[in-house]
């Protein structure tokens, strides 16, 4: 089983208007979206759509806690969420507007997103989280990615990460002070993307050997494997045996970048679950993650094996 945990959910509510919102008038949708959003939530579904049997769990709270779970449900995902008390808010509510550029159909959408708060999280909750946590069983998946709760423990990531068993393996998609965190308990995988490497570095990377050398002190900091993801570019992969594994990405219209780098992220656990091997699961990654691009959206299966034989 895979699981994911999403620590601040929201509703995306994606508008469509026409051009982009003028200040202080009234401004028109052409057609409207809700879906449930997060990163660890976007890991799910493609998995689901890969046919890997997986869990979303994390914290919901109030009407719209309700409607992410029922959405998930509905698609056949399984959840686990901890539900809050009701006098700890909401979970959030992020509008996305989507603008199409000139000849959308070659170059898609811009999108603006303006992301709420979310609720309070308190000890108990995260006790309750942890709880979940280590009933996870020897050969699972535990993915941790996305944001954080602005209200919540400041020990929150550490009392999470030290519950899981030995022989889960977790994979982590966050960044800075929280990456630092999740170093400390030796993640089977991180994925940085480019920037957030050149951000950890303190410094561009130009250069291929500049990219695997940051990689690697990210190892000696306690990560496993590391995928950088490089958009157009593909991925590279430092394996835990110190092997370095590149895909590039195949061409295609990029209608979207949304949800890419959550489906590489599964596109990776599936290959790899699969067939044990690095180089297939980075080419799987690398598929989803591409297939996201060129459809604009999460993925589906056939999505992702078609772009898989161009990779």
């Amino acid at each position: 089983m895979v699981y994911t945990l999403t620590l601040n959910p929201s509703l995306d509510y994606v508008m469509y208007p026409a051009s982009f919102p003028k200040k202080g008038g009234t401004n028109r949708s052409q057609r409207e979206e809700i879906r449930a959003g997060g990163k660890g939530i976007n890991v799910s579904v493609v998995l689901k759509n890969l046919d890997v049997p997986t869990r979303a769990l994390g914290f919901i709270a109030g009407n719209t806690g309700d409607e992410i779970e029922g959405t998930l449900r509905s698609i056949g995902i399984r959840t686990g969420f901890i539900m809050l008390p009701f006098k700890n808010g909401m979970s959030r509510i992020n509008v996305k507007i989507r603008v199409p550029y000139e000849n959308a159909e070659e170059r898609g959408y811009e999108e603006t997103e303006l992301n709420a708060a979310g609720p309070v999280v308190g000890d108990d909750s995260v006790n309750d989280l942890c709880d979940r946590v280590e009933r996870f069983a020897d050969g699972d998946v535990m993915v941790l990615a996305g944001s954080m709760p602005t209200q919540a423990p400041e020990n929150m990531l550490d009392r999470i990460l030290s519950s899981v068993p030995e022989g889960v393996k977790t994979v982590v998609d966050m960044t800075g002070d929280r990456l630092k965190t999740a170093l400390k308990y030796r993640p089977f995988l991180i994925k940085p993307n480019l920037e957030e490497l050149c951000q950890a570095a303190g410094r561009e990377l130009g250069s291929i050997d500049e990219i695997v050398a940051e990689a690697k002190k990210l190892q000696e900091a306690g990560a496993e494997n590391v995928i950088v993801s490089m958009g157009p570019e593909g991925a590279i992969l430092v394996d835990k045996n110190g092997e370095v594994h590149k895909t590039k990405a195949p061409e295609g219209k990029a209608l979207g970048a949304f949800g890419a780098g959550d489906s590489m992220t599964a596109g990776f656990i599936k290959g790899f679950l699969d067939e044990h091997d690095y180089d297939y699961a980075l080419k799987l990654g690398v598929a989803a993650g591409s297939a996201a691009v060129f459809v604009g959206k999460l993925p589906e299966y056939e999505e992702i094996m078609k772009v898989f034989d161009e990779v």
